[in-house]
């Protein structure tokens, strides 16, 4: 681990968490209480995800405090982190109090100082195809593509080819600041949020994009992640983008993590492979992202074809959580089943974030009451 040297109070205002996280180059800040004690965790994700004014407190887009224990095994930590989809996570001894945090990229130095990258090839681990986005498109298309697919970068294309790439930290900057400046040449100015929003990605893209090539060994990835300080590259082949590698990849390559959740996501009336793969990541992404509130007990996911009258080929999606203090069931009918799936899936999220919001906000009001 290293030292969490930089935290934030909940009452700290969201433009000093920017300010410091652009600044220190940082993707994770803790967010601890008066006693330093773990409180909740700020990201680039969550500025993104839940949009507020520069103005408003930290404790508005924190998450809920998720953490390993200074005594843990190695093998938790890094377990913890490909299994939340995180790039940090704080360190607490047995008293919640905060005392470093540990992030993919320490993950990545451990294992290669350690020799264990694998010898294979970057198209071995790498996901593909690869999510792009087009220059002319919005910055409002990034957003939600980013969001709806989990993904913290996005390759951008010009004319059939690689232009540059694009990152949450720069959707996140733009848009709270309503202004961008590359190097040291201004070569645009927006006013409003709504203009930044509306400009196109490739104003704001980092061109060019340094890429790897899918033959090259998974080493150089590792090297080039501790060198650049970057999370993920574009992958090539006769210069094409055929894939996307990260530090998550590296990691998932090579922990074997162990299947505590009982998923079950029953997706047989998919036929289509795309379909699939892409039901799979989307659950992926909110068991994480859930698994950050709260301890998953079980999970299922039933899709099925509608075969009644007049059903035009719908999509019924069943999605049932069960956590360690609540169990919730929806149900979503749609004709796109991934449509469907993350309806039910975003508002079983929500239901849960309420619930532990209005304990914590209990807890708050039981400890006041005692003072």
């Amino acid at each position: 681990m290293r030292e969490a040297s930089i935290t934030l109070k909940k009452e700290d205002a969201v433009a000093k968490a920017l300010s410091i996280m652009s600044s220190e180059g940082l993707w994770v800040i803790p967010v601890v209480s008066g006693d330093e004690r773990l409180v909740g965790v700020v990201s680039y994700k969550e500025l993104l995800e839940r949009r507020v004014s520069p103005r408003a407190r930290v404790s508005s887009v924190m998450y809920p405090p998720y953490s390993v224990n200074d005594g843990d095994d190695v093998s938790e930590a890094i377990g913890r982190i490909f299994a939340l989809r995180v790039r940090g996570i704080p360190v607490t001894d047995s008293g919640r109090y905060l005392v470093g945090i540990v992030m993919r990229e320490d993950v990545i130095k451990y294992l290669l100082d350690a020799n264990m990258i694998p010898g294979g090839r970057v198209s071995s681990i790498m996901t593909s195809p690869a999510i792009t986005i087009d220059a002319n498109e919005s910055v409002a298309r990034a957003r939600m593509v980013m969001l709806k697919n989990g993904v913290s970068k996005l390759p951008v294309m010009e004319g059939g080819k690689l232009y540059g790439i694009i990152s949450m930290r720069d959707l996140a900057e733009k848009i709270y600041y309503a202004y961008y400046q590359i190097g040291t040449r201004r070569t645009g100015f927006y006013k409003t949020e709504e203009e930044v929003l509306a400009a196109p990605v490739g104003d704001i893209a980092s061109s060019p994009a340094v890429t790897v090539e899918h033959s090259d060994p998974v080493r150089r990835v590792a090297e080039l992640i501790l060198a650049k300080r970057y999370s993920g590259f574009p992958v090539l082949s006769e210069g094409k983008v055929v894939g996307m590698v990260s530090s998550y990849d590296v990691i998932k390559s090579i922990v074997r993590v162990r299947e505590e959740l009982p998923v079950e996501a029953r997706i047989s009336d998919l036929e289509a492979e795309d379909q699939r793969q892409a039901l799979n990541r989307l659950i992926s992404n909110y068991i994480a992202k859930i698994s950050r509130i709260t301890k998953i007990l079980d999970f299922k996911v039933i899709v099925k074809r509608l075969s009644k009258a007049g059903s035009g080929g719908a999509y019924i999606v069943n999605v049932y959580i069960k956590t360690k203090d609540d169990q919730y069931s929806v149900e979503e009918i749609d004709k796109d089943p991934l449509i469907a799936a993350r309806r039910s899936l975003d508002l079983v999220e929500k239901r849960i974030a309420k619930y532990y919001d209005r304990l914590r906000t209990l807890k708050r009001r039981e400890k006041r009451e005692e003072i």
